[in-house]
Protein backbone atom coordinates (compact mmCIF):
# COMPACT_ATOMS: atom_id res chain seq x y z
CA UNK A 1 0.00 0.00 0.00
CA UNK A 2 2.98 2.72 0.97
CA UNK A 3 4.75 1.80 -2.23
CA UNK A 4 1.59 2.44 -4.44
CA UNK A 5 1.26 6.03 -2.30
CA UNK A 6 4.50 7.39 -3.11
CA UNK A 7 4.49 6.18 -6.59
CA UNK A 8 0.62 7.16 -7.11
CA UNK A 9 1.90 10.53 -5.48
CA UNK A 10 5.66 11.01 -6.65
CA UNK A 11 5.28 14.23 -8.84
CA UNK A 12 3.82 16.19 -5.77
CA UNK A 13 6.01 18.42 -3.91
CA UNK A 14 6.27 17.67 -0.30
CA UNK A 15 5.09 17.86 2.55
CA UNK A 16 1.14 16.77 1.93
CA UNK A 17 -1.69 14.97 3.24
CA UNK A 18 -2.73 12.08 1.02
CA UNK A 19 -6.07 9.55 2.11
CA UNK A 20 -7.11 6.39 0.29
CA UNK A 21 -10.63 6.37 -0.65
CA UNK A 22 -11.18 2.51 0.10
CA UNK A 23 -9.90 2.52 3.39
CA UNK A 24 -12.29 5.41 4.30
CA UNK A 25 -15.41 3.35 2.57
CA UNK A 26 -14.13 0.08 4.85
CA UNK A 27 -14.04 2.26 8.01
CA UNK A 28 -17.38 3.95 7.22
CA UNK A 29 -18.58 0.38 6.08
CA UNK A 30 -17.48 -1.01 10.01
CA UNK A 31 -18.99 1.86 12.03
CA UNK A 32 -22.50 0.95 10.58
CA UNK A 33 -22.19 -2.83 10.94
CA UNK A 34 -21.43 -2.33 14.28
CA UNK A 35 -24.22 0.71 14.60
CA UNK A 36 -26.83 -1.79 12.79
CA UNK A 37 -26.28 -4.54 15.50
CA UNK A 38 -27.27 -2.28 17.98
CA UNK A 39 -29.56 -0.37 16.57
CA UNK A 40 -27.43 2.89 17.06
CA UNK A 41 -28.22 5.70 14.28
CA UNK A 42 -24.91 6.92 13.10
CA UNK A 43 -23.41 10.75 13.27
CA UNK A 44 -19.86 11.35 12.22
CA UNK A 45 -18.28 14.29 13.22
CA UNK A 46 -16.91 16.27 10.69
CA UNK A 47 -13.95 17.94 12.95
CA UNK A 48 -11.47 15.30 11.69
CA UNK A 49 -11.89 15.79 7.91
CA UNK A 50 -13.65 19.13 7.65
CA UNK A 51 -14.27 18.10 4.29
CA UNK A 52 -17.93 18.09 2.17
CA UNK A 53 -16.49 15.55 -0.01
CA UNK A 54 -16.30 12.83 2.63
CA UNK A 55 -19.38 14.12 4.77
CA UNK A 56 -21.34 13.67 1.72
CA UNK A 57 -19.83 10.29 1.57
CA UNK A 58 -20.58 9.43 5.11
CA UNK A 59 -23.94 10.72 4.53
CA UNK A 60 -24.56 8.46 1.59
CA UNK A 61 -24.12 5.31 3.58
CA UNK A 62 -26.40 5.86 5.49
CA UNK A 63 -25.48 8.22 8.72
CA UNK A 64 -28.77 10.45 9.77
CA UNK A 65 -26.96 13.48 9.75
CA UNK A 66 -23.32 14.87 10.69
CA UNK A 67 -22.07 16.47 14.28
CA UNK A 68 -20.19 19.75 13.83
CA UNK A 69 -17.20 21.23 16.64
CA UNK A 70 -17.85 24.85 16.04
CA UNK A 71 -21.00 27.30 14.32
CA UNK A 72 -18.26 27.65 11.43
CA UNK A 73 -17.68 24.09 10.46
CA UNK A 74 -21.65 24.01 11.03
CA UNK A 75 -22.19 26.85 8.38
CA UNK A 76 -19.80 25.57 5.79
CA UNK A 77 -21.84 21.90 5.84
CA UNK A 78 -24.88 23.81 5.57
CA UNK A 79 -23.78 23.18 1.68
CA UNK A 80 -25.28 20.04 1.76
CA UNK A 81 -29.11 19.71 1.21
CA UNK A 82 -31.19 19.03 4.12
CA UNK A 83 -28.66 17.60 6.34
CA UNK A 84 -29.64 17.59 9.80
CA UNK A 85 -26.81 19.24 12.39
CA UNK A 86 -25.97 18.56 15.89
CA UNK A 87 -23.13 21.20 17.54
CA UNK A 88 -21.59 18.79 19.76
CA UNK A 89 -20.22 21.51 21.61
CA UNK A 90 -21.76 25.13 24.21
CA UNK A 91 -21.72 27.65 21.64
CA UNK A 92 -21.37 30.60 23.59
CA UNK A 93 -21.49 34.19 22.46
CA UNK A 94 -24.52 36.02 20.48
CA UNK A 95 -23.05 35.98 16.72
CA UNK A 96 -22.57 32.47 16.95
CA UNK A 97 -26.09 31.95 18.16
CA UNK A 98 -27.49 34.36 15.30
CA UNK A 99 -25.72 31.85 12.67
CA UNK A 100 -26.98 28.76 14.06
CA UNK A 101 -30.79 30.44 13.94
CA UNK A 102 -30.42 31.10 10.51
CA UNK A 103 -29.40 27.77 9.53
CA UNK A 104 -32.09 26.05 11.65
CA UNK A 105 -34.40 27.84 9.08
CA UNK A 106 -33.19 25.77 6.26
CA UNK A 107 -31.90 22.67 8.07
CA UNK A 108 -32.64 20.79 11.49
CA UNK A 109 -29.80 22.38 13.85
CA UNK A 110 -29.62 21.09 17.64
CA UNK A 111 -26.98 22.54 20.02
CA UNK A 112 -25.43 20.76 23.14
CA UNK A 113 -25.87 22.73 26.36
CA UNK A 114 -24.46 22.93 29.66
CA UNK A 115 -25.91 26.22 31.18
CA UNK A 116 -29.11 28.33 30.64
CA UNK A 117 -26.76 31.22 29.99
CA UNK A 118 -26.31 29.59 26.43
CA UNK A 119 -30.37 28.13 25.90
CA UNK A 120 -31.40 31.86 26.70
CA UNK A 121 -28.99 33.15 23.94
CA UNK A 122 -30.02 30.59 21.19
CA UNK A 123 -33.94 31.35 22.63
CA UNK A 124 -33.81 35.35 21.57
CA UNK A 125 -31.55 34.59 18.33
CA UNK A 126 -34.23 31.81 17.44
CA UNK A 127 -37.22 34.18 18.53
CA UNK A 128 -35.68 36.76 15.84
CA UNK A 129 -35.81 34.56 13.09
CA UNK A 130 -38.81 32.74 14.11
CA UNK A 131 -37.03 29.20 14.38
CA UNK A 132 -36.71 26.61 16.35
CA UNK A 133 -33.31 25.24 17.28
CA UNK A 134 -33.08 21.39 19.24
CA UNK A 135 -31.40 21.40 22.92
CA UNK A 136 -29.19 18.33 24.04
CA UNK A 137 -28.22 18.93 27.49
CA UNK A 138 -24.79 17.64 28.76
CA UNK A 139 -24.30 14.48 30.76
CA UNK A 140 -20.64 14.13 32.02
CA UNK A 141 -19.62 10.44 31.49
CA UNK A 142 -16.45 10.77 33.46
CA UNK A 143 -13.70 13.18 31.33
CA UNK A 144 -15.14 16.07 33.56
CA UNK A 145 -15.20 18.70 30.95
CA UNK A 146 -18.64 19.61 30.74
CA UNK A 147 -22.09 18.71 31.68
CA UNK A 148 -23.29 17.33 35.06
CA UNK A 149 -23.24 14.23 36.44
CA UNK A 150 -26.17 14.89 38.53
CA UNK A 151 -29.95 14.01 37.88
CA UNK A 152 -30.81 17.40 39.71
CA UNK A 153 -28.88 19.91 37.26
CA UNK A 154 -29.14 17.90 33.99
CA UNK A 155 -33.47 17.94 34.70
CA UNK A 156 -33.00 21.55 35.53
CA UNK A 157 -31.68 21.64 32.13
CA UNK A 158 -33.80 19.74 30.38
CA UNK A 159 -36.62 21.60 31.66
CA UNK A 160 -35.38 24.68 30.96
CA UNK A 161 -35.38 24.10 27.35
CA UNK A 162 -38.42 22.37 27.19
CA UNK A 163 -40.58 25.59 28.25
CA UNK A 164 -38.66 27.79 25.92
CA UNK A 165 -40.85 28.37 22.57
CA UNK A 166 -38.03 28.70 20.34
CA UNK A 167 -36.10 25.47 21.54
CA UNK A 168 -36.74 22.13 21.41
CA UNK A 169 -35.51 19.44 24.25
CA UNK A 170 -33.91 16.38 22.20
CA UNK A 171 -32.52 14.55 24.77
CA UNK A 172 -28.67 13.79 26.01
CA UNK A 173 -25.21 13.99 25.17
CA UNK A 174 -22.02 12.43 26.67
CA UNK A 175 -18.58 12.04 25.54
CA UNK A 176 -16.52 8.46 26.62
CA UNK A 177 -13.49 10.11 25.93
CA UNK A 178 -11.36 9.48 28.86
CA UNK A 179 -11.82 5.65 27.93
CA UNK A 180 -9.04 4.34 25.50
CA UNK A 181 -6.81 1.37 25.54
CA UNK A 182 -7.17 -1.09 28.10
CA UNK A 183 -9.98 1.01 30.22
CA UNK A 184 -11.68 0.87 26.70
CA UNK A 185 -11.97 -2.49 26.70
CA UNK A 186 -12.90 -2.62 30.29
CA UNK A 187 -16.20 -3.45 31.20
CA UNK A 188 -16.42 -2.38 34.45
CA UNK A 189 -15.66 1.30 33.43
CA UNK A 190 -18.49 1.02 31.76
CA UNK A 191 -20.69 -0.46 34.79
CA UNK A 192 -19.16 2.55 36.44
CA UNK A 193 -20.31 5.05 34.02
CA UNK A 194 -24.10 3.53 34.37
CA UNK A 195 -24.08 3.86 38.02
CA UNK A 196 -24.13 7.48 37.03
CA UNK A 197 -26.16 7.43 33.80
CA UNK A 198 -28.90 5.04 35.13
CA UNK A 199 -30.25 7.13 37.87
CA UNK A 200 -30.34 10.18 35.83
CA UNK A 201 -32.15 8.00 32.49
CA UNK A 202 -34.69 7.22 34.72
CA UNK A 203 -35.37 10.56 37.13
CA UNK A 204 -35.53 12.10 33.31
CA UNK A 205 -38.19 9.37 32.70
CA UNK A 206 -40.37 10.18 35.31
CA UNK A 207 -40.06 13.91 35.06
CA UNK A 208 -41.97 13.79 31.78
CA UNK A 209 -38.29 14.26 29.75
CA UNK A 210 -37.86 10.83 28.18
CA UNK A 211 -35.00 12.15 26.03
CA UNK A 212 -35.95 11.26 22.04
CA UNK A 213 -32.02 10.95 21.45
CA UNK A 214 -29.13 9.94 23.52
CA UNK A 215 -25.63 10.15 21.78
CA UNK A 216 -22.25 9.11 22.66
CA UNK A 217 -19.10 9.99 21.37
CA UNK A 218 -15.45 8.76 20.99
CA UNK A 219 -13.63 6.66 18.44
CA UNK A 220 -11.53 4.16 21.24
CA UNK A 221 -14.59 3.31 23.26
CA UNK A 222 -16.70 3.09 19.73
CA UNK A 223 -17.28 -0.28 20.11
CA UNK A 224 -18.18 -1.15 23.85
CA UNK A 225 -21.36 2.12 23.39
CA UNK A 226 -23.56 -0.90 23.43
CA UNK A 227 -22.67 -1.51 26.88
CA UNK A 228 -24.34 1.71 28.13
CA UNK A 229 -28.43 1.47 28.16
CA UNK A 230 -30.38 4.08 26.09
CA UNK A 231 -27.47 5.06 23.81
CA UNK A 232 -29.54 5.24 20.33
CA UNK A 233 -27.00 7.37 18.32
CA UNK A 234 -22.89 7.54 18.04
CA UNK A 235 -20.86 10.59 16.83
CA UNK A 236 -18.10 8.98 15.21
CA UNK A 237 -14.87 11.44 14.41
CA UNK A 238 -11.35 9.73 14.34
CA UNK A 239 -12.66 5.86 13.01
CA UNK A 240 -13.12 7.27 9.62
CA UNK A 241 -9.53 7.89 8.84
CA UNK A 242 -8.09 6.53 11.87
CA UNK A 243 -4.73 7.52 13.08
CA UNK A 244 -1.34 6.82 15.04
CA UNK A 245 -3.08 7.56 18.38
CA UNK A 246 -5.95 4.57 17.50
CA UNK A 247 -3.69 2.11 15.99
CA UNK A 248 -1.10 2.20 18.75
CA UNK A 249 -3.85 1.43 20.90
CA UNK A 250 -5.43 -1.54 19.62
CA UNK A 251 -8.35 -0.15 18.25
CA UNK A 252 -7.33 0.14 14.78
CA UNK A 253 -4.76 -1.73 12.29
CA UNK A 254 -2.23 0.29 10.46
CA UNK A 255 -4.24 -1.29 7.55
CA UNK A 256 -7.35 0.63 9.02
CA UNK A 257 -5.29 4.43 8.87
CA UNK A 258 -6.69 6.04 5.98
CA UNK A 259 -4.28 9.15 6.20
CA UNK A 260 -0.89 9.57 5.85
CA UNK A 261 1.38 12.72 5.63
CA UNK A 262 4.18 12.40 2.67
CA UNK A 263 7.59 13.92 3.64
CA UNK A 264 11.22 14.19 1.96
CA UNK A 265 14.76 13.76 3.75
CA UNK A 266 16.28 16.83 3.12
CA UNK A 267 19.42 15.88 5.83
CA UNK A 268 21.16 13.44 7.24
CA UNK A 269 24.19 15.21 8.04
CA UNK A 270 24.49 13.26 11.60
CA UNK A 271 24.82 9.61 11.96
CA UNK A 272 21.71 7.61 13.37
CA UNK A 273 19.41 11.06 11.99
CA UNK A 274 18.03 12.16 9.16
CA UNK A 275 15.89 15.65 8.70
CA UNK A 276 12.38 15.61 6.80
CA UNK A 277 10.37 18.57 5.40
CA UNK A 278 7.59 17.58 7.67
CA UNK A 279 7.63 19.94 11.19
CA UNK A 280 4.69 21.03 13.24
CA UNK A 281 3.17 22.92 10.32
CA UNK A 282 2.85 19.69 8.20
CA UNK A 283 2.24 16.89 11.35
CA UNK A 284 1.51 18.90 14.61
CA UNK A 285 3.35 19.01 17.63
CA UNK A 286 0.92 16.68 18.99
CA UNK A 287 3.09 13.95 20.79
CA UNK A 288 2.81 10.50 21.72
CA UNK A 289 4.71 8.08 24.73
CA UNK A 290 5.55 5.30 22.80
CA UNK A 291 8.25 2.92 24.01
CA UNK A 292 9.19 5.25 26.62
CA UNK A 293 9.72 7.67 23.82
CA UNK A 294 8.12 10.29 22.85
CA UNK A 295 6.91 10.01 19.31
CA UNK A 296 5.32 12.51 16.80
CA UNK A 297 4.14 10.36 14.20
CA UNK A 298 4.98 6.73 12.37
CA UNK A 299 7.08 5.94 9.97
CA UNK A 300 5.51 3.56 7.96
CA UNK A 301 8.45 2.28 5.68
CA UNK A 302 10.98 2.38 8.68
CA UNK A 303 8.55 0.84 11.76
CA UNK A 304 11.64 1.16 14.16
CA UNK A 305 12.36 4.73 13.13
CA UNK A 306 11.61 7.36 15.86
CA UNK A 307 10.34 11.09 15.12
CA UNK A 308 11.58 12.85 18.39
CA UNK A 309 11.44 16.72 17.37
CA UNK A 310 9.11 19.05 15.21
CA UNK A 311 10.04 22.75 14.04
CA UNK A 312 7.92 24.76 12.15
CA UNK A 313 9.19 23.27 8.65
CA UNK A 314 11.72 20.07 10.11
CA UNK A 315 11.14 17.02 11.65
CA UNK A 316 13.98 14.84 13.49
CA UNK A 317 13.75 11.21 13.11
CA UNK A 318 16.08 9.00 14.89
CA UNK A 319 17.13 5.97 12.21
CA UNK A 320 19.50 4.57 14.98
CA UNK A 321 17.55 0.99 14.58
CA UNK A 322 16.92 1.10 11.15
CA UNK A 323 19.03 -1.64 9.21
CA UNK A 324 18.77 0.47 5.98
CA UNK A 325 17.75 4.29 7.07
CA UNK A 326 16.89 6.33 4.29
CA UNK A 327 19.10 8.50 2.33
CA UNK A 328 18.10 12.06 1.22
CA UNK A 329 15.54 12.54 -1.24
CA UNK A 330 13.82 9.55 0.23
CA UNK A 331 9.21 9.72 0.42
CA UNK A 332 8.11 8.75 3.80
CA UNK A 333 4.85 8.20 4.55
CA UNK A 334 4.14 9.05 8.06
CA UNK A 335 1.05 8.36 10.01
CA UNK A 336 -0.15 11.51 11.99
CA UNK A 337 -0.44 11.10 16.09
CA UNK A 338 -3.81 13.44 15.87
CA UNK A 339 -5.19 13.11 12.31
CA UNK A 340 -7.40 15.98 13.10
CA UNK A 341 -5.34 18.05 14.25
CA UNK A 342 -3.43 17.44 11.23
CA UNK A 343 -6.14 18.18 8.68
CA UNK A 344 -6.79 21.10 9.88
CA UNK A 345 -3.65 22.64 8.75
CA UNK A 346 -3.84 22.05 5.02
CA UNK A 347 -6.22 23.46 2.59
CA UNK A 348 -5.81 20.59 0.70
CA UNK A 349 -6.17 16.50 0.46
CA UNK A 350 -4.98 13.99 -2.19
CA UNK A 351 -7.54 11.23 -2.52
CA UNK A 352 -6.90 8.24 -4.38
CA UNK A 353 -9.34 6.25 -5.68
CA UNK A 354 -9.63 2.35 -5.67
CA UNK A 355 -8.20 2.44 -9.13
CA UNK A 356 -5.20 4.67 -8.18
CA UNK A 357 -5.85 7.66 -9.71
CA UNK A 358 -5.68 10.63 -7.62
CA UNK A 359 -7.95 13.99 -6.68
CA UNK A 360 -7.52 16.96 -5.10
CA UNK A 361 -10.09 17.97 -2.35
CA UNK A 362 -10.44 21.19 -0.88
CA UNK A 363 -10.25 20.84 3.56
CA UNK A 364 -13.92 22.74 3.15
CA UNK A 365 -14.06 23.69 6.78
CA UNK A 366 -10.25 24.52 7.71
CA UNK A 367 -9.67 26.69 10.29
CA UNK A 368 -13.09 27.44 11.52
CA UNK A 369 -12.40 28.12 15.00
CA UNK A 370 -15.80 30.16 15.97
Amino acid sequence: MEKNILNITSRIPTPFLVVEKNIIKENIARIHDYANRYGFAVRPHIKTHKSLYIARMQLDSGAKGIACAKAGEAEIMAEINDVDITVAYPVVGNARAESLAKLSLKHNVRVAVDSQYIMDQLAFAAADYNTVIGILVMFDAGLHRCGFVGPEQIIKLAQYAKNLETLRYDGIQMYLGHLYGESARNVQNFEQINQMWVPVYDALCSAGLKPEIVSSGSTPSLENTHLIPHINEIRVGTAVYNDYFIQKFDHCTLEECAARVVATVVSNTTPGRVIIDAGSKALSAKQLLRFKNLEMGYVVEHPHAVITRLHEEHGWIDVSACSSPPKVGQRLSIVPVNVSLCVNLYDHFYLISSGGTLHKERIDARGCLV
